[in-house]
């Protein structure tokens, strides 16, 4: 359950692989020069959980990380705040309970697939937010035992602590988790409900959004996922908001040295992603190329 609590705040870029507007092309990691800066800074597009001996990083993400003066990250990956985290994914109301956002053949249906698959039932998770479960399922999806599931962030989080290079966060846990309950949990739950009918499909889809991320193919990765359902309803307050809440954010970092900015790529593409965004800032933004992530 602790690997489980430390995993539930590297998800969120999961779900939130929403494009919008234009693509930009094959590239994860994009300069970004201009506007008196003294230093190019670099952003760098990260899908959140891979398997380990997937998990490569090229010279030049390797370079740009080494060259920043600061690292830049989503949230703070490093401070493992154990008290914290369970205040965030149970909810604290007496009157709670898990169950009570499916209907019975519902409930059936995903106790019974955590039984058989994880060999629990949701009994021992009925105080859980529905993002807890939604969290379990996504990681059941990565092709991989969990123990050997690696999250990108954190090893870049690593290797900038290793190299004495500090971080710095653009939201915190709280603001993170704040946007699922933000989200109605019958709508959560709703989308587990579709997940565990689809579970097939949908590990399918992971497997090929990880190979998409990958080769680093923006493009294709955009016209895959543009169509996914169940955070359509939800794309300016997940992301769009969240990107022009961090331009300024960035403006100020870059203005006081240069930066690696670590992000999950969903928030770099399209007419409102950090690319365009700080396009129109009068940035020059340009890909970087290099052939693995």
């Amino acid at each position: 359950m602790l690997r489980l609590m430390k995993t539930s705040t590297l998800l969120l870029s999961l779900l939130l692989l929403q494009f919008s507007g234009h693509a930009q092309g094959k590239s994860l990691l994009w300069k970004v020069t201009g506007k008196d800066l003294n230093a190019p800074s670099y952003l760098f597009g990260t899908m959140h959980l891979v398997c380990k001996n997937e998990l490569s990083f090229s010279p030049a993400v390797t370079n740009a990380l080494q060259s920043a003066k600061t690292m830049c990250m989503e949230i703070d990956l490093m401070n493992e705040n154990k008290e914290k985290m369970q205040s965030l994914i149970y909810n604290q109301d007496d009157g709670y309970s898990l169950r009570q956002l499916f209907d019975s053949g519902q409930y059936r249906m995903v106790d019974r697939f955590f039984q058989d698959t994880m060999h629990f039932g949701l009994a021992t998770l009925d105080k859980a937010k529905p993002f807890m479960l939604t969290t379990l399922l996504m990681m059941k999806q990565v092709p991989c035992p969990s123990k050997e599931i690696a999250a990108p962030d954190r090893e870049l989080a690593t290797m900038a602590t290793n190299r004495k290079i500090p971080i710095a966060t653009l939201e915190t846990l709280e603001s993170q988790m704040a946007l699922f309950d933000s989200i109605p949990d019958k709508a959560e739950a709703a989308m587990i409900v579709r997940m565990v009918k689809d579970i097939q499909r949908n590990d399918k889809e992971t497997r090929m959004m990880m190979d998409t991320w990958k080769q680093q193919d923006l493009d294709k990765l955009y016209k895959m996922v543009i169509q996914a359902p169940d955070l359509k309803n939800y794309q300016d307050l997940m992301l769009f908001r969240r990107n022009a809440a961090w331009v300024p954010q960035l403006k100020q970092l870059m203005a006081q040295g240069p930066v690696f900015v670590a992000v999950g790529a969903a928030h770099l593409a399209g007419d409102k992603g950090l690319i365009a965004l700080l396009r129109k800032e009068g940035y020059k933004v340009e890909a970087v190329s290099s052939k693995n992530p």
